[in-house]
């Protein structure tokens, strides 16, 4: 018998706990350090300001010398005077802290002690305090067999876990490590909460909760041993068993080792049927002793009609029936409402209250059950290639991860796999991983795919024997390369009419050649097979133009591929989402700046909030302003990856741009870059890829699609190409007001008819205007 059933008895229950009360003065180390007092966050100032008081909070009570916190907060690279920083930041503190004592008495102070300084403060007004002593309760509960006490203590715990401790300030070695210690000891609790629980027969809510930690930590053992018991318990041995089947095969590729002694005596226990099956949650009689003190169990209600599930029809003679037995026949309820269908007659599925799961997925109600419906309809045999499209940042990846943890509660199997381009990524690269996971999740179903097809699939598969992948180049001929092809699709169809199969493919518009091709013959063979997959790209054209687009283009253009869409988030769902990061009340001129710069991009608005700093500035016009007045590191960098794939004319005509202000005509565009830049097809180029547009009334000025990305082409011009293009400008502009009038009404009459011109892309292109060198590309 393993050890979660061993002496395990029912303690008595003596009335409600006392609720936790929260203290009107508290410092939260869970998600962004915050300093509260009643409900109000405290200025703590920006992040080295944070990461002082972070760093003295995880040595809480002990002196931190002078020199090591200089050396922590610079990381070897200190200002000219780190002694007087240091003090000044001290000081800024103090007054911060001080700010929310009541009658000039702080709550928490930083004192200067030989050979530094400490942080002085209650610890019970530390969240993180709190958590660990919860955590410590129920684990003596539990270790006194008071089952119910520990798992209502551990659930107190984990409720305090309002994101990753210290979230911000992880680039700080001593705060990383203290956050990587509370993530240990929060998946700690986890394990003994699911302990509990399985105690007193609640094997639904292991499930539930397990589940996605299995998912991120395939190789915590005790926390597998206790999914796998409660799968049993919930009467899906089957499901139990695979799981162990996977964590061994992990365990052995990426450790080489064995499942240990604990996990093995669940898995035996299971194999002879030690554990009985189907008993109703808090009555687990023959497993869980029951202490003669306790109360009497109740006994189980009886079922109605309406939670009573419905026996599954018998099949017909001449209808398929293997979609029926499988595991999407189970109830949505957890993640999904009823169905219902959309204007077109589509198939769609609403999330009820509550699917939303970790992370802040905010404003994609809507996609997120049209997603989940394009999914499920493919799995019962309909359109199977589902499409999310956006811009970087707009959130494809952060939908279709929510949409996969609903799939796996529901134990639907979700393979994973993204795409990247570049020198030396191997064919087939995003369907390797995919075979991969494959080969690890059905070892017995693959083994005999690659024994049925031998070295066709060689270029996706892992040698057990030496964990390298191989690489078959012997054939390389049209022909070979079709075989192969032909051979990973026959695989994926097989263990796909085994079990049901999502995949998801990122990135689609970096994959290569070969994977491009093998999606292309695999759409081709899905007619009734429970198989979905679900691909992320980029929707601007630059991709299509520029990185072997084409192909993605045509897998996405086929009339059976159904799409979602991504925009940008309204401004009530941009007020939702900063809401969630700060309890000071933001006034709508201030989300309204928000909104307006990030045009509702979640990435690029979480960038903005992280750059305030204290998230009680949110509430602060003048400290938002003065954030927005900026571009951060991280969206200079993601918008800089848009312009990658781009040729480098196109990318001088860009520049120039930049620099002739937020509406410009396209013949000032060509008089400043000269003849030996084909002005025009570059702005095509833009324009199609959505980095221009066009106004829509005369004189049809073109402008920047997005504000940042011009300030980032700006900030890329050295200083030396910055003032050539100012002084061209300038030059330019000034032949146009020494001209007579006459001439003066032909540039003009000129610029409408290029601008016509360009706002018909189909007509052949005007005649192009020469002009001086362009700038060097910077």
């Amino acid at each position: 018998m393993s050890d979660v059933f061993t002496g395990m008895t029912l303690e008595r229950t003596s009335g409600e706990k006392e609720t936790e009360t929260v203290p009107p003065w508290e410092l939260r180390v869970f998600g962004s350090l915050t300093a509260l007092h009643a409900g109000r966050s405290l200025p703590l100032g920006p992040l080295r300001h944070r990461a002082l008081l972070g760093l003295l909070l995880v040595r809480l009570g002990s002196v931190v010398a002078t020199g090591q916190l200089v050396d922590e907060l610079w990381a070897g690279r200190p200002p000219r005077r780190p002694i007087a920083t240091l003090q000044t930041y001290v000081s800024h503190l103090r007054r911060a802290l001080a700010s929310g004592g009541e009658q000039g008495r702080a709550e928490a102070r930083v004192r200067h002690r030989s050979p530094g300084y400490v942080l002085e403060i209650d610890p019970e007004l530390v969240d993180v305090h709190r958590f660990e002593t919860l955590v410590d309760r129920g684990r003596r509960d539990l270790a006194h067999q008071r089952f119910r006490s520990a798992r209502d203590e551990l659930t107190r715990a984990l409720a305090l876990w309002r994101g990753d401790p210290y979230l911000e300030l992880t680039s700080y070695g001593p705060i990383a490590d203290e956050n990587e210690r509370l993530e240990q000891l929060r998946l700690t609790a986890v394990e003994t909460r699911a302990g509990a629980c399985l105690a007193i027969g609640e094997a639904d809510s292991v499930v539930t909760t397990l589940y996605p930690e299995v998912q991120r930590n395939p190789t915590r053992e005790r926390c597998v041993g206790h999914l796998m018991s409660g799968l049993y318990l919930l009467g899906r041995q089957a499901e139990s068993l695979r799981l162990y089947e996977q964590t061994r095969r992990h365990l052995a590729d990426e450790l080489g080792v064995d499942p240990g002694a604990e996990l093995q005596r669940v898995h035996s226990d299971i194999l002879n049927q030690r554990l009985p099956v189907g008993e109703p949650p808090l009555s687990a009689g023959s497993c869980v002793k029951s202490d003669r003190s306790a109360a009497p169990a109740a006994p189980p209600p009886a079922e109605t009609p309406a939670n009573t599930p419905e026996p599954a029809p018998a099949p017909s003679a001449d209808a398929p029936t293997a979609l029926s037995e499988r595991r999407l026949r189970r109830s949505r309820r957890s993640v999904f409402g009823r169905d219902t269908a959309d204007r077109n007659g589509s198939r769609i599925l609403r999330p009820s209250q509550g699917a939303r799961s970790r992370g802040v997925l905010v404003g994609r109600d809507r996609e997120l059950a049209l997603l989940g419906g394009h999914v499920l309809d493919a799995l019962e045999g309909g359109s199977h290639l589902t499409a999310v499209l956006g811009e970087s940042g707009v959130g494809k990846t952060e939908l279709v991860q929510e949409l996969a943890r609903g799939l796996q509660e529901l134990l639907q199997e979700v393979v994973w796999g993204r795409c990247t381009a570049g020198e030396g990524v191997p064919a087939y690269w995003v369907w390797a991983q995919v075979f991969r996971q494959l080969a690890v999740s059905r070892p017995e179903a693959f083994r005999k795919a690659e024994a049925r097809f031998g070295s066709l699939l060689a270029p996706l598969i892992l040698t057990p024997e030496s964990g390298l992948r191989t690489v078959n180049s012997d054939d390389p001929s049209a022909r070979a390369r079709f075989l192969t092809q032909d051979a990973m699709c026959e695989t994926l169809l097989s263990l796909a009419a085994d079990d049901p199969l999502v995949v998801v493919l990122e990135d689609l518009d970096q994959a290569d050649e070969s994977s491009l091709e093998l999606l292309g013959l695999l759409r081709t063979r899905l007619h009734c097979e429970p198989l979905s997959i679900v691909v992320t790209a980029d929707d601007t054209s630059v991709a299509a133009d520029f990185m072997g687009g084409s192909a993605v283009a045509e897998a996405l253009g086929d009339s059976r591929t159904r799409s979602v869409r991504l925009a940008g988030l309204s401004p009530w769902d941009t007020r939702e989402l900063v809401a969630g990061h700060t309890t000071a009340d933001v006034p709508d001129d201030v989300l309204g700046l928000l909104h307006r710069r990030s045009r509702g991009n979640p990435y690029i608005l979480n960038q903005f909030i992280a750059a305030v700093g204290d998230p009680g500035l949110l509430g602060d016009r003048t400290s938002v302003e003065n954030v927005l007045a900026d571009v951060p590191l991280g969206v200079r960098q993601a918008l800089g990856r848009r312009l990658t794939g781009l040729p480098g004319p196109v990318l001088d005509v860009l520049r120039c741009c930049s620099t002739l202000g937020t509406a410009f005509e396209f013949d000032l565009v060509n008089d400043v870059m000269g003849a030996r830049t084909d002005v025009e097809p570059a702005i095509e180029t833009a324009t199609r890829c959505g980095l221009l547009r066009r106004a829509a009334q005369p004189p049809f000025l073109l402008s920047f699609h997005d504000e940042l990305l011009q300030e980032v082409l700006l900030g890329e011009l050295s200083g030396r190409d910055r003032a050539w293009l100012c002084e061209s400008v300038a030059r330019a502009l000034a032949q146009r007001r020494a001209a007579p009038h006459g001439e003066q009404e032909q540039h003009r009459d000129r610029v409408r008819r290029t601008t016509r011109l360009l706002a018909a892309p189909g007509k052949p292109n005007g005649a192009r205007v020469p002009a001086p060198a362009p700038p060097h590309s910077a």
